[in-house]
């Protein structure tokens, strides 16, 4: 996504305006101009730093007084045409039209920037305001702020990008330390899917686990689902793989232990859980398990499981085999790119790249 001219970013408070906008031109811009309404440097620097971001002596900030608008803003295009940044910010113009600074104002200053300067500006918004400024702006991304009570769902809405693509939505979430991280498609590697032996039953059914997909065991409860999950984990470490086994739910912790799998007990987060996954594929994992996604659905609904899978077919494609235990499949099928039925010690793979598809193995 490449940004250029005037970019709106708006959403909810709390969306993460801010430290998008901040994400994308402390990688984008060697020097900065920032224009803060509601936060001092210091705790701009330190926020940002936590996240990853730190931008040393590549970044000029101003604290914008909430008065007289105008006079400021002409103070503010002379010393940013004089410092001469790659970008200028201004977080948020919100405050300053609520306190009477019409939008004449701001289109003033982004037009004397952009045109006498040719500095990138990005202003952000909440969405009152930002239906007055959007048709100033080349570039207009919302954010979406979805609270549930599993975690927030954060997205990026692409409504307009000039010269690129938009009309598309990408999934984010913020992670200290880590920052912004996007789960898009071009995350996906350029290589081949990778066929992974087990040396058990998997083998003969599926071909065996494939890195780069998103698999299901599916089977109704007291099925063996978690026994299969856990001993194909098992069979993976014998062979020197690096796997884990993540429980959402209870009672499986303990029977991943006892087979000394490594094995980590997750509340129903949904940022906690995709942080925790794209830091096991950026680290080199060859599989990662995960049982009691039963319970969004449950819970939650159809949605909320759809959301879930969205992003875990996309964590898949970066590296790692994701295999995800659920007691039946109704309208998400199509999301699985591999499909193995426990019953009982038998598997049949209902959907792989290898193996004996409808075929019954012993397991």
């Amino acid at each position: 996504m490449k940004l250029r001219g005037v970019t709106l970013v708006y959403g909810p408070p709390g969306s993460g305006k801010t430290t998008l906008t901040a994400w994308y031109v402390h990688g984008n811009y060697d020097k900065v101009f920032w224009v803060s309404a509601f936060e001092d440097e210091v705790a701009f620097r330190k926020n940002m730093a936590a996240l990853g971001y730190d931008f040393g002596d590549r970044l000029v900030f101003w604290e914008a007084p909430l008065a007289e608008a105008g006079a400021f803003f002409n103070t503010l295009v002379d010393s940013v045409i004089r410092e001469r940044p790659g970008a200028l910010v201004i977080d948020s113009i919100t405050e300053f039209l609520s306190l009477g600074g019409g939008v004449d104002v701001i289109h003033n200053v982004v037009y004397r920037v952009i045109k006498q300067a040719g500095i990138d500006v990005f202003l952000t918004a909440e969405r009152e305001v930002a239906e007055k400024v959007a048709y100033i702006a080349d570039n207009v991304i919302e954010l979406v702020y979805d609270l549930k009570p599993y975690g927030a769902i954060r997205e990026i809405l692409v409504k307009k990008v000039r010269g690129g693509k938009a009309g598309y939505s990408v999934p984010f979430v913020i992670a200290e330390g880590s920052g912004v991280i996007l789960f898009e498609e071009s995350t996906a590697p350029t290589s081949a899917v990778e066929v992974v032996e087990t040396g058990w039953c998997l083998d003969a059914a599926a071909g065996g686990l494939y890195k780069g997909l998103l698999h299901s065991v599916v089977g109704p409860m007291g099925a063996g689902k978690n026994w299969f999950m856990i001993n194909t984990a098992r069979a993976l470490m014998e062979r020197g793989r690096k796997v884990r086994y993540i429980d959402m739910a209870t009672g499986g912790l303990i029977y991943a232990e006892t087979r000394g799998v490594p094995a980590l007990k997750m509340e129903m987060n949904f940022e906690e859980l995709l942080v925790t996954l794209y830091k096991l594929a950026r680290e080199g994992y060859d599989a990662v398990f995960i049982r009691g996604l039963d319970l969004v659905r449950a819970m939650y609904g159809d949605e909320s499981l759809y959301k879930v899978l969205k992003v875990l077919r996309k964590i898949a494609q970066m590296g790692p085999a994701i295999v995800v235990s659920l007691r039946d499949l109704e309208k998400f099928d199509m999301f699985f790119d591999v499909v193995i039925r426990v019953d009982k010690g038998v598997v049949q793979a209902v959907r792989a790249p290898g193996g004996k598809v409808g075929v019954d193995i012993p397991c």
